[in-house]
């Protein structure tokens, strides 16, 4: 575990790090996009078809972009990567790089923009990418990635949570497989918040609170802080296209920054709460799990705590939970040893292994969560953290919002911002 220890930033502040209108906008050309609904089942726009758990969706194969054929010798590589920046082990790499008698290089992206930019261009090719679930439907539609031959990811069903093998937005699990899943929650020091946080019926409203004032952060980013609002008003639905509901979340944010001065932070979950320099953050879990491993000397990292609020004893409100992904491009040059290098990463031991470095957890179905507390790979007072596949039915899933949608989010937020 100590090659936790001088890490910079993590994988998850650089989607805080995109710029919401702009990645909209990309995605929309990435994939032909034109108005359409939200929410129901199997929606689609334009040739973007976006499931719900309700409904899933099957992305088509098309003759342009096949599958790859059954029994194929794995290419001689070098495997080219490329991932959110601190989102794997190197050393992970290099074992399977040994394994399989390859190079390998690791590309590193700040932004999903960024990333899809560059993945559309024929300049240079990938075997891997690695994108949010809740953007799976317009990468795919976008001619991105390349479909899946189950043949080469026997660990697939063998090894992973029944509920991700066949995912509402990728059913079948056609283009993409699961990477690591992660809850949206609470963060909090005990020797700096003094309300009992884990007993309220609507623990969001804790960022309401001016007994915190000066010392609480909300993450920068749209999707998920213009979700806290909406939780905040008392209503789960994450991905509403509500006029009212979306103002009413906007309302509550710029309530939050007058009673409590909030910060909106890239790093406030995993640095600035184990610095001690905030007492209250709104955090991923993965974020949580790792933030005792940036407490610098003389700061107690016990102190901290971590709620998801579908989890409270008197809580009737909600929580995002979801999954990052892995893919194969359209245009890999080396897609059977990219197949291999799936089905390796899908592997129990090196899910495991990448995990005592990233600390988002794999689903695992031989993987008792709390089995991770038992070896050590997370601390006990920070055991709520964990993620179990029953999460899934409790909390909320953000999908692929469609641009008119989101437009009205990115118009909500940019007035938060600014106050």
């Amino acid at each position: 575990m100590d090659e936790l220890w001088g890490r910079a930033l993590r994988r998850r502040d650089f989607l805080r790090l995109t710029g919401g209108s702009a990645l909209a906008a990309f995605l929309a050309a990435c994939s032909g996009n034109g108005d359409g609904p939200s929410g129901g089942g199997g929606t689609e726009t334009a040739e973007v078809q976006v499931g719900t758990p309700d409904n899933p969706v099957t992305h088509p194969i098309t003759d342009d972009n096949p599958p790859i054929e059954s029994g194929l010798e794995p290419e001689a590589g070098p495997l080219r990567i490329y991932n959110w920046a601190d989102y794997i082990w190197p050393r992970v790499l290099k074992d399977f790089a040994e394994e399989y008698g390859v190079e390998f290089e690791l590309t590193t992206f700040y932004n999903l923009e960024e990333a899809l930019r560059k993945l559309r261009t024929d300049d240079i090719s990938f075997d891997i990418f690695f994108p949010t679930a809740e953007n799976i439907p317009k990468v795919v539609a976008g001619g991105i990635l390349q479909p899946l031959n189950h043949d080469y990811l026997p660990n697939l069903q063998a090894n992973i949570w029944p509920r991700l093998t066949d995912p509402f937005y990728d059913s079948g699990s056609g283009y993409t497989v699961p990477y690591a899943v992660y809850q949206t929650g609470i963060g909090w020091r005990t020797d700096m918040i003094d309300t009992d946080i884990e007993s309220m019926e609507n623990p969001w409203l804790a960022f309401q609170d001016p007994a915190h004032r000066d010392i609480t952060g909300l993450y920068d980013d749209y999707r998920e802080t213009m979700g806290i609002g909406v939780y905040m008003a008392g209503s789960t639905d994450i991905n509403t296209d509500d006029p009212s509901l979306i103002e009413e979340s906007k309302q509550n944010l710029i309530q939050a920054i007058q009673d409590v001065n909030v910060a909106f932070t890239i790093d406030g979950a995993y640095i600035q709460l184990p610095e001690a320099q905030l007492g209250l953050h709104h955090a991923w879990s993965g974020d949580l799990a790792a933030a005792p491993y940036y407490a610098p000397k003389g700061v107690d990292p016990s102190a901290l705590r971590y709620l998801w609020p579908p989890k409270g004893p008197n809580s009737t409100t909600g929580g995002y939970v979801s999954n990052d992904a892995m893919g194969i491009p359209s245009n890999a040059q080396n897609p059977v040893l990219a197949h291999h290098f799936l089905n390796y990463m899908l592997d129990r031991d090196a899910a495991l292994k990448n995990f005592s470095w990233v600390l988002y957890q794999p689903p695992l179905v031989d993987l008792d969560p709390e089995q991770l507390v038992a070896d050590e790979y997370i601390f006990d007072y920070l055991q709520s953290t964990l993620v179990f596949e029953e999460d899934f039915q409790v909390g909320q899933l953000p999908l692929q919002l469609p641009p008119p949608v989101d437009a009205q989010w990115i118009r909500a937020w940019a007035e938060v911002q600014s106050g």
